[in-house]
C-alpha cells in the first residue's frame, strides 16, 4: 500500500511548478537602476476623459468657463496652487477627441495630446489668461477619468482598476489583481497598449529580470491590458482535466477499500 501513497506524492509534485521560475526580480544584485527614466510623466491621449477645474479668486470671474453646474472644489483633493479655500470654480468634463483636441469655452478647440499634466494645465491656463484682468488669481487643474487598466488571465482577481493617480506600474497593477497565482507564466507578461492612431502594439515583460523597471512598459498608460498566460502546469492540468481528477478518486477509493480489507482479514 506504500507505493499507492509514493504514486499521490510524485503526482502531487510534478503538478507543482517548478520553483526556479516562480521568483521575481532574480537578478537584482547585478541590476543598474541608472539605465531607465528617473521620473514618469504621464501624458494624454486620444479618448482621454478629462475633468478640467477653472478656479479663481474672485470666483465669479472662472464662471464664464464653466459647461456643468457650478461646484465647490474639495481643497483636499486638489492642488489648487495656493487659492484660498473660499475659492469655488467649475468642474467640467471633456472628451479628447481623435485628433488629440477638447473643445474648451470661450476658446474653442485645444490640442492636449502629447502633454503632461502640468503641460495641459499650463497650456490652458494660457489660452485663457486674456478673459482674466490682473487683479485676479486664478488656476486651472486638469485629471485623467478614465485611467483604467484591465488585469486578465493567471491572477487571482482579474478585473478593470480604475487609476486615481498619474501613474502606475505593472508591477502595481498586479498586486491590485492579487498578484500571478503560481500557475501564472513569469517570464512572458505580456501588456496590450492601444497607440494613438488606435492600432495596438504586444509587449511581453519577464518579471523575473529586474531589469523590467528600466523598461518604456514597465509604467501602464490609459487603457493598458495586461495578461498572464497560464504556464505549463496549468496548461497540462486543463489538458487532462477531469480524467485526472477521476483517476486520483478511483485511487483514493481503492486505498480505502484496500484500508478495510486489511482491517477486516487482519
Amino acid at each position: 500500500m506504500k507505493y499507492f501513497f509514493v504514486l499521490i506524492a510524485f503526482l502531487g509534485i510534478s503538478s507543482c511548478a517548478n520553483y526556479k521560475e516562480v521568483p521575481y526580480f532574480q537578478n537584482s544584485a547585478e541590476f543598474d537602476g541608472t539605465k531607465g527614466a528617473m521620473l514618469y510623466d504621464m501624458t494624454i491621449k486620444p479618448k482621454d476623459q478629462l475633468t478640467i477645474f477653472v478656479t479663481s479668486t474672485p470666483p465669479e470671474a472662472a464662471e464664464i468657463f464653466k459647461i456643468s453646474r457650478p461646484a465647490e472644489i474639495d481643497i483636499k483633493n486638489v492642488k489648487n496652487g495656493g487659492i484660498p479655500l473660499t475659492s469655488y470654480g467649475s468642474q467640467n468634463y471633456y472628451l479628447v477627441e481623435n485628433d488629440g483636441t477638447i473643445e474648451f469655452p470661450m476658446v474653442g478647440k485645444i490640442n492636449l495630446v502629447g502633454k503632461t499634466i502640468e503641460q495641459a494645465n499650463q497650456t490652458i491656463k494660457e489660452m485663457i489668461a486674456p478673459y482674466f484682468t490682473k487683479d485676479v488669481s486664478y488656476q486651472v487643474n486638469t485629471y485623467i477619468r478614465n485611467y483604467d487598466i484591465s488585469v486578465l488571465g493567471e491572477v487571482k482577481n482579474p478585473n478593470t482598476f480604475n487609476i486615481g493617480r498619474n501613474k502606475c506600474t505593472v508591477l502595481e497593477a498586479l498586486a491590485m489583481a492579487g498578484d500571478m497565482t503560481i500557475y501564472g507564466k513569469r517570464d512572458n507578461v505580456k501588456i496590450l497598449r492601444e497607440l494613438p492612431d488606435g492600432t495596438y502594439e504586444v509587449h511581453e515583460l519577464d518579471m523575473r529580470d529586474a531589469n523590467i523597471l528600466n523598461s518604456p512598459y514597465y509604467y501602464l498608460q490609459q487603457r493598458d491590458i495586461v495578461y498572464v498566460e497560464p504556464n505549463e502546469a496549468m496548461a497540462q492540468n486543463a489538458k487532462i482535466g477531469q480524467t485526472r481528477q477521476l483517476w486520483l478518486r478511483g485511487v483514493s477509493i481503492t486505498i480505502s477499500l484496500g484500508s478495510l480489507l486489511y482491517r477486516v482479514l487482519q
